[in-house]
């Protein structure tokens, strides 16, 4: 017999090569090697339990953000009126100037939950967007690497992102995210160019939130390696072309939105800020003192790299590297380093250490590491299908008895009664976080979240005034926008300034916040 189909023989009838790691799991039953359809898995259990802990986390930090609340505004708008915005109509310093809700899917999809189950139904909502996605991290990595290094890549990613886990449209987009980079990868990987059905990825993305962008220009990144690393001459020519007709379709279906191409500028509308991004906390660069486990993670992932000495080809190691950029530069962006720096190196590591690879279990593995191992195969249909019911009857008792609602640290509940009980009218002027409570509230403000609408200059403005650092005084800025009242955070330089202008008066405070109104 020819000596390969010998040893194939060996390894049908369950005899392990020589110096060869086997892929079956000896002592596991027969049911368990067929994968019985109520396996469960490690993803699975992954995105449930991060669903639980998010919903059941003391004060809810998932609806901490006061964009939420602009944000299902808007999505009422559009559900009210059939269409998407085109002009502002919810301040009284930009009405009716140009803006776009580049959002409008996750925006209409926050709404349908508030308006179907109150904050409760947001909350479940983007609690099931996040568990979906970092079950899928995992499962994506796992065709990669083994479970123990997908597993701590994906627990680092949790870590990392965890400050930004909000409700808000970017965790909606966080699977298509995920679903598109990994196919660019795989492509790469495979010497081929993305499958067409990979499209449908960038058009949810390109509707759900402005992030697409860097979607597109990861596609031209890897398509880039791909013709860098073809074998020759003929092979980098047909990549070329596969690469090139696959990122014009990109291009155009990122293009099928309300607003067609416009949503790709609203994203250099936003960087064109300047130093006006500062302002913004989110925009600001990452604070260690503040968030240790963020360092954390970042000296672990140096550390290996440099006593591992990991080698990433030159073309992924620059895509790293501007992921890594992005986060120092903007906190914000820490889901784009966490979430796709494993995705685009967990295929090199793997052929870097092959021991890295799924299924390579040492043939001394205990049956216990075996078991565990198994349990990174796809989840059964009645686990998944379980999994599911009982996600569903926990959210939907949350919605129902748990009285789910924003943080009270963060919610000027008690002022915005003030506000409706004494009927205030005309044009206020509103501290920035407030903004989106404004909005809900059906009341126009000085400012809120939308920077691409207020622009730099404005925004500039706005913090000096309220930080009394402006070269105009308080009171002609609130002559110039016929201010009639103000709401602004308790400790605010602009509060101690109005205390002494002789036309307004304190009508109300509290700990949270503090409302003047103009004396005629």
């Amino acid at each position: 017999m020819h000596p390969n189909r010998a040893a194939d023989a060996a390894i049908v009838a369950g005899i392990p090569k020589p110096g060869r790691f086997r892929v079956d799991f000896p002592g596991l039953s027969p049911s368990e090697r067929a994968l019985s359809p109520w396996r469960l898995s490690w993803p699975l259990v992954v995105g449930l339990l991060l669903f639980v802990v998010l919903l059941s986390v003391e004060g809810l930090p998932l609806l901490a953000d006061p964009d939420t609340h602009w944000h299902i505004a808007i999505g009422n708008w559009i559900l009210e009126t059939g269409w998407v915005p085109t002009v502002d109509s919810h301040s009284h310093t930009f009405l009716s100037q140009p803006w776009i809700a580049k959002e409008w899917l996750s925006q209409l999809l926050l709404a349908l939950a508030y308006d179907a189950g109150g904050w409760g139904a947001v909350a479940v909502l983007c609690a099931a967007s996040i568990g979906l996605a970092f079950a899928l991290l995992l499962r994506l990595l796992l065709r990669d690497i083994r479970l123990l290094p997908a597993a701590l890549f994906t627990i680092a990613a949790i870590v990392m992102t965890a400050p930004h886990l909000l409700a808000r449209p970017h965790v909606l987009a966080f699977p298509a995210m995920l679903l598109w980079v990994a196919g660019l990868v795989r492509a790469v990987e495979q010497r081929r160019a993305p499958k067409p059905l990979l499209l449908l990825a960038m058009l949810l993305w390109a509707n759900l939130h402005g992030g697409f962008t860097l979607g597109l220009m990861l596609c031209g990144a890897f398509a880039l390696e791909a013709v860098i690393g073809a074998r020759d001459w003929s092979e980098r020519r047909h990549l070329f072309g596969e690469w090139a007709k696959f990122g014009v379709t990109a291009v155009l279906v990122a293009c099928i939105t309300p607003y067609g191409p416009e949503t790709m500028l609203v994203t250099f509308r936003i960087f064109n800020l300047g130093e006006a991004l500062g302002m913004i906390s989110e925009w600001r660069s990452p604070n260690f003192q503040d968030l240790p486990q963020q360092e954390l993670v970042l000296l672990i992932a140096v550390y290996f790299c440099l006593s591992r000495g990991v080698k990433l080809p030159f073309v992924r190691l620059l895509i790293v590297l501007g992921l890594l950029h992005l986060f120092l530069m903007y906190v914000r962006n820490a889901e784009l380093l966490a979430m796709l720096a494993p995705l685009i190196i967990a295929p090199v590591l793997a052929r870097q250490w092959p021991t890295l690879r799924p299924g390579a279990e040492p043939a001394g593995a205990s049956l216990l590491r075996q078991r565990l191992a198994a349990l990174g195969h796809p989840a059964g249909r009645n686990a998944l299908a379980l999994c599911l019911v009982l996600g569903a009857v926990y959210a939907g008792g949350l919605i129902r008895f748990a009285g789910i609602r924003p943080p009270d640290a963060i919610l000027p509940e008690a002022a915005l009664d003030f506000i409706h009980d004494a009927e205030l009218k005309g044009n206020v002027f509103n501290h920035y976080g407030f903004g989106g409570f404004l909005i809900h509230a059906g009341i126009k403000t000085f400012i809120d979240g939308r920077g691409e609408l207020y622009g730099g200059d404005f925004i500039k403005r706005y913090v000096k005034i309220v930080a009394q650092k402006d070269d105009q005084p308080l009171e002609e800025t609130l002559d110039e926008f016929n201010i009639e009242w103000t709401l602004l955070l308790k400790n605010q330089a602009a509060n101690a300034v109005l205390a002494h202008l002789p036309n307004w008066k304190r009508a109300y405070s509290d700990d949270t916040a503090t409302i003047y109104i103009r004396q005629r």
